[in-house]
């Protein structure tokens, strides 16, 4: 993948960006400079929301990323585009995608994605039938992924100081095993691994004729996943004591050896974590109203909408119903017909003029047959009462749908809930700016630091019981039928060649890795140059270790090197995965020098950014990559140089070409 070209219109400081970053063959490097504020790291996101869009999900947030100097003047639009080549199926392809963002009439943002493929137009967008945008959003994403996984690209496109502040102590060899397992692509092997395994164990479970056999099976099935979820959350709780651990043991030692701290600086903390309490309490107001609405969605959701559907007919039931009742009680009843029978009866009896005897009750039930004989035909007459009267109360029932509330309410909650990791970042910044006595935070630390006993022995004690575990179901008899089964035996041996093929893939690229690695340690790694006997990478990825020897036959502790020692490592492991990994894409470092010393910075400048990939773009101020004395070191390898300025009235960066006033020799 090779990026030819960014444009972005009302990005943040761009109001109107166009610059041509194509790199020429052997001169890789496209460097971009700027001072501090200048556009630099916007320019980084300009590439970065082209490739895999930005969120926008508020009125608010598109005002914020909408350049300054557009309001008024400009189209309220914030459109990005990027022209870029890469090879699918070997077949080299030009694309150019877009991405625009505006604001409807209701003052909703949309977005609208194109991507032009060798002239074939993929285009979606909020108003598209979702149908079709799912369609053509997989097969703009599919392209996308084939050059550049979002999951990736934090290990192309990266900050080099906060890099370094990531790889502190015990953490540098989980970064270095999660780079390998993602970059040269053996987790998807681990992951058809475990997926194997539990098929065949689902499959097994099917194939246990005893029932209780079959329970007793499920039921350690379901406790290994259980024991296997509980370690996973775990694992988390462990790796966020060890990144508390790292960020405050600096602090810890300050209080350890007496310094004050301020007062005020503890209560901003105190307010930050209020303002953080309160975003929770929100989200936990929501929770309790989504329940609500759940446990209601019958009655205020899909009961409307069978009486809507049914409602003609319930209309006619009560008409036909209501005029019967009318006709009923127009009927003279019983009581009145008796007493009007008995005078009748005896004036003709008085008058002589019956032909025969008739008695009262036949002469009432004679009227009463009279009175009944409507000619109206109820086809319900089988209704009860009570459900005439239970479909009456059916049309009458008022509901409200509080969805539309509860929807504008998660977008808020969202908002807020983005903004935490801020808070807490400045709650950890003010921390550290603090510098008195503070016993709190000295328990805090301690207790943090017994965390991490407790939750390493909770996970080797859970791992124990799960071999117990994978023991207890080993014993179970399984009933084969006489007929052989293929695909269960094949399910049975698929988990060990899952594994066994990303131990393979990794032993053949391993010796690759180490070699390249030695290599470029001996000449990048300041502190042991020349002396880097070899770089050891396991065989096995379930357990999977990096370790540097010295020539002397020692290991050099990774947790030993200084902060420059350990991004010279990552930077260098980095290199080797993008040269034997599953992709080649650009590689963007933003704050190119991050923490390196002068010994490291002259090494990195003449030995590590010309060879680390066919288009490097550097994004670097003056005091990093410095134009008197540093560009020349890598001058042959430039393609382009840039540099960002800012206009303060204008509220833009502008961009002209060279570095700093310094042009490259044609």
């Amino acid at each position: 993948m090779l990026i030819k070209r960014i444009k972005a219109s009302n990005f943040k400081t761009y109001l109107n960006l166009d610059l041509d970053i194509s790199v020429e063959q052997d001169k890789p490097i496209i460097l971009i400079g700027g001072v501090n504020g200048g556009g630099k790291t916007t320019f980084f996101e300009a590439i970065y929301g082209s490739l895999y869009g930005l969120h926008i999900y508020t009125a608010k947030q598109f005002k914020e990323l909408l350049n300054a100097g557009a309001l008024g003047k400009e189209d309220e639009k914030i459109t990005l585009e990027l022209h870029f080549s890469g090879k699918v199926l070997n077949e080299e392809q030009q694309y150019v995608l877009t991405r625009s963002y505006i604001l409807n009439p209701s003052g909703n943002p949309v977005e609208s994605v194109k991507l032009n493929m060798n002239g074939t137009i993929f285009m979606y967008g909020s108003a598209t039938i979702p149908a079709q945008r799912a369609e053509q959003e997989a097969q703009v994403n599919k392209i996308i992924k084939a050059n550049l996984p979002q999951e990736l690209s934090r290990y192309f496109l990266f900050d080099a100081m906060e890099a370094g502040t990531l790889l502190k102590e015990d953490q540098l060899n989980r970064v270095i095993k999660e780079n390998i397992e993602n970059v040269m692509g053996f987790n998807k092997y681990m992951q058809l691994a475990k997926s194997s395994e539990t098929l065949y164990q689902t499959y097994t479970a099917q194939r246990i004729q005893v029932e209780n056999e079959k329970q007793e099976y499920l039921g350690l099935l379901n406790q290994k996943k259980q024991k296997e979820d509980d370690i996973t959350k775990i694992e988390l709780q462990l790796q966020d004591a060890l990144q508390y651990s790292v960020a405050n043991k600096e602090i810890y030692d300050n209080l350890k050896s007496g310094l004050n701290q301020e007062t005020t600086i503890k209560n901003k903390i105190d307010q930050t974590q209020i303002q953080i309490d309160n975003i929770h309490k929100k989200e936990s107001l929501f929770r309790d109203d989504l329940d609500s609405f759940l446990k209601d969605i019958e009655l205020n959701v899909c009961v409307p909408k069978l009486i809507e559907a049914i409602k003609s007919e319930i209309s006619l039931i009560l008409k036909i119903k209501n005029e019967r009742e009318q006709q009923s009680n127009s009927n003279i009843q019983p009581e009145q017909i008796e007493a009007i029978s008995k005078f009748i009866l005896k004036y003709l009896k008085e008058s002589k003029v019956l032909l025969k005897e008739i008695s009262i009750s036949e002469l009432i039930d004679y009227v009463v047959a009279a009175s009944d004989n409507t000619n109206t035909v109820d086809e319900y007459d089988f209704l009860e009462f009570t459900e005439v009267k239970a479909l009456e109360g059916l049309l009458n029932i008022k509901t409200t749908n509080s969805f539309p509330a509860l929807n504008h309410q998660q977008l808020e909650l969202n908002v807020s809930l983005n903004q935490i990791p801020g808070l807490q970042s400045q709650i950890e910044q003010m921390r550290a700016q603090i510098s008195g006595r503070d016993y709190a935070l000295l328990k805090a630390y301690e207790d943090n630091e017994s965390s991490i006993k407790k939750y390493e022995i909770q996970i080797s004690d859970i791992k124990a019981e799960i071999i117990k575990i994978d023991k207890k179901l080993h014993l179970f008899d399984i009933q084969i039928s006489q007929e052989p089964d293929p695909k269960y035996d094949t399910l049975g041996k698929l988990k060990a060649f899952f594994e066994d093929v990303a131990n393979k893939l990794l032993k053949v690229k391993k010796q690759q890795i180490e070699l390249k690695m030695k290599q470029d340690l001996n000449i990048n790694l300041a502190a042991y140059r020349d002396v880097i006997d070899r770089v050891e990478l396991s065989e096995n990825l379930s357990n999977l270790t990096f370790k540097i020897f010295h020539i002397a036959g020692n290991e050099v502790y990774l947790n030993h090197l200084n902060t420059a020692s350990k991004q010279v490592v990552v930077q260098v492991l980095l290199k080797a995965l993008h040269e034997y990994g599953d992709y080649d894409p650009p590689v963007m470092i933003d704050t190119v020098m991050g923490v390196l010393d002068e010994q490291s910075r002259a090494t990195v400048l003449e030995n590590y950014f010309p060879e680390l990939s066919q288009q490097t773009i550097l994004l670097s101020s003056d005091s990093e990559i410095r134009p008197e004395k540093d560009f020349e070191k890598i001058e042959p390898f430039i393609s382009k140089t840039f540099t960002l300025q800012r206009n303060r009235e204008r509220q833009l960066t502008e961009v002209v070409t060279g570095y700093f006033g310094i042009h490259t020799n044609e």
